[in-house]
């Protein structure tokens, strides 16, 4: 007759009835495991182990790895090893609550990805099989419309936090997107770091629709008027205006026309007597613009060319590689530069090229025509060299602006090269080894009459950057500024009263001065190599607390609107052509979460 103990035990082995946690429960196996949904994980080895059959349980304590571990584990506490599902589950609360989160969380974790929340019936299926909460999941219609305004809500009200009582720099542009619709989007920079505070669609863009517009965004955010340093635009009319509608009300602002802006005028002003070599560059963008066929021509022409790396290193030139020609776009005037420089050093292979192609559109009978005609190429020739050969400066300084770093304190320094540059240009008579090889071979009275556009290029871009700099009060506050960088502060006064235009240091107390003092002595001690202002600042907040943070607030101040620009492409990749449904609620929501990341910290780990 069966013991009826072990038939007890033995009903327990089979079918549904045996489970993980009595395996774990096992005297032979008691201690050595845990169970962490459903699944028995060894604490010694930190990996799940089969339950179901109990000679491979036995075969896992056996084996050479589980007793290294169990050596390697004594006199530790043992710790557990969260499986993918409790990973997925979060901080604890009612069942509910963590459903609720869990769509909460996974309506940030897309919208910082930029993924549609449309895919969200493509990746259910994988959720639901590896997430303990996957199938809490709802539509992609639910997801918009109903999680999505209430994680904006809780984004809203961190954002607001994070600013309150920082001084901020406040960055507005505008553009006008695919559905003609004229999208203002508000950046406000906390020294290094920025946030996009406010998306509107406008009817209308004037100077008092905008500064109805920031005062607006500025109060909706709980941002103090007096907290604002700096009203960052770029130079047009409008905005200029806008800003003598705010002067009065941001009493502790200054106005600063975007620096990168200024400069693409400049670069635009210099070539604007070239009108031959921007409708070559025209004309060659639209030869290859949505012609893939083409394109592939091309590239094997290129690769086909005889000698073409020889040829190269003979002129001391690196071997060029075949690649297409970049395309120049309209608002961002650096692309057109490389576009002309990559194209001086191609005409001779677009001439063979083009007299190929069989297409007879009016911009392939340009360039052949342009190309074919000796004296046009030549001087075509000579002007994209002269181009290439002078711009570099501009360029150069308008990709360092391009950048986030502490700009304020060395942008005085900046542009006075700058200026200084193109005041040489305006009477110099050497522009550069192969402009200068080109004027040589002209007669004499052509290339005096050269010489004197190149004159008249200099002159042209002097007086748009003299136009938009001298009367700059953002002029007067960099000039100010550079007493924050040690580099400079030999070439600066160093009598705290002559910075009382500076934020924080009008009517210095005591302290503050004493501090001053410690500073411009500090300022003298040999920098190292690797020198970065931020840092400097930063270690200097154990010496000198107050005037660091002073220091701090004045070198972040924001120079250009390129962060408006960033948010502007992000916004492009937000609303294609696929998701032009999006209402205008949910498009500022999913840009502003995408923008600002994770200002909740709600998905640190």
């Amino acid at each position: 007759m069966t013991d009826p103990k072990k038939r007890k035990i033995s009903s327990k082995l089979h079918g549904d009835k045996l489970t993980a946690e009595y395996r774990a429960g096992e005297k032979a196996f008691k201690g050595l495991f845990y169970i962490e949904d459903k699944t028995m994980i060894c604490r010694f080895c930190q990996h799940s182990v089969d339950w179901v059959r109990r000679n491979t349980v036995v075969d896992h304590i056996a084996s050479k790895k589980h007793a290294k571990a169990v050596e390697l584990a004594k006199g530790k506490p043992a710790e557990r090893q969260a499986t993918l599902q409790s990973a997925f589950r979060g901080s604890g609360g009612t069942s509910q609550e963590r459903r609720g989160n869990f769509q909460k969380d996974f309506i940030r974790m897309m919208a910082t990805a930029d993924i549609p929340i449309e895919k969200v019936a493509a990746m259910k299926p994988f959720l639901m099989k590896y997430c303990s909460d996957g199938d809490a999941l709802t539509s992609a219609q639910n997801l918009r419309t109903l999680y999505l305004p209430r994680v904006f809500e809780d984004h809203a009200i961190a954002l607001k936090a994070t600013l309150k009582d920082k001084l901020v720099s406040v960055i507005v542009d505008e553009t006008t997107d695919h559905r003609d619709k004229s999208v203002l989007n508000i950046v406000v920079g906390d020294m290094d770091k920025l946030y996009l505070i406010d998306v509107i669609f406008m009817t209308e863009c004037t100077a008092k629709s905008l500064s109805k517009t920031v005062l607006t965004s500025l109060t909706s955010n709980s941002i103090d008027f007096d907290n604002v340093c700096a009203f960052v635009t770029d130079n047009a009319a409008y905005c200029k205006a806008a800003w003598r509608i705010l002067e009065p009300i941001l009493t502790s602002a200054i106005h600063v026309g975007c620096m990168c802006h200024i400069l693409n005028l400049v670069g635009e002003d210099f070539v604007k007597v070239f009108k031959e070599v921007k409708q070559f560059v025209n004309d060659i963008r639209n030869a290859f613009k949505r012609q893939p066929a083409r394109k592939r021509r091309y590239l094997r022409h290129l690769s086909a060319q005889p000698d073409a790396e020889e040829d190269g290193e003979e002129d001391g030139e690196p071997a060029r590689s075949a690649c297409l020609p970049p395309e120049p776009c309209a608002s961002r005037w650096g692309t057109w530069e490389k576009a002309v420089a990559y194209h001086s050093t191609h005409l001779q292979e677009y001439a063979s090229f083009f007299d190929e192609e069989a297409s007879n559109a009016d911009n392939i009978n340009q360039i052949r025509e342009v190309l074919g005609d000796e004296g046009k190429r030549a001087r075509l020739q000579l002007e994209m060299n002269f181009i290439t050969e002078s711009t570099p400066k501009i360029q150069f300084t308008l990709t360092k602006f391009e950048g986030n770093s502490p700009f304020a304190p060395v942008m005085y320094a900046c542009v006075d090269d700058l200026m200084s540059y193109l005041m040489r240009g305006t009477t110099k008579v050497q522009f550069g080894p192969k402009t200068d090889n080109g004027l040589s071979s002209l007669p004499h009275a052509e290339k005096n009459r050269y010489i004197e556009t190149f004159h008249e290029c200099f002159t042209l871009a002097l007086q748009k950057m003299s136009k938009h700099t001298d009367s700059s009060m953002a002029m007067d506050f960099y000039k100010l500024a550079r007493v924050f960088d040690p580099r400079q502060v030999a070439t600066v006064s160093h009598d705290i009263a002559s910075y009382a235009n500076l934020p924080g240091l009008s009517n210095p107390p005591d302290s503050l001065q004493e501090e001053w003092a410690i500073y411009m002595s500090s300022a003298k001690d040999q920098l190292p190599e690797d020198f970065k202002l931020h840092e400097f600042w930063k270690a200097m907040k154990l010496r000198i607390p107050r005037l660091a943070q002073i220091a701090l607030q004045t070198i972040w101040l924001k120079t250009t609107s390129v962060n408006t620009e960033r948010s502007f492409s992000q916004y492009e990749t937000l609303l294609t052509d696929k998701r032009e449904s999006l209402s205008e609620p949910h498009t500022k929501q999913l840009l502003m979460l995408r923008y600002n990341g994770d200002v909740e910290k709600r998905l640190v780990v």
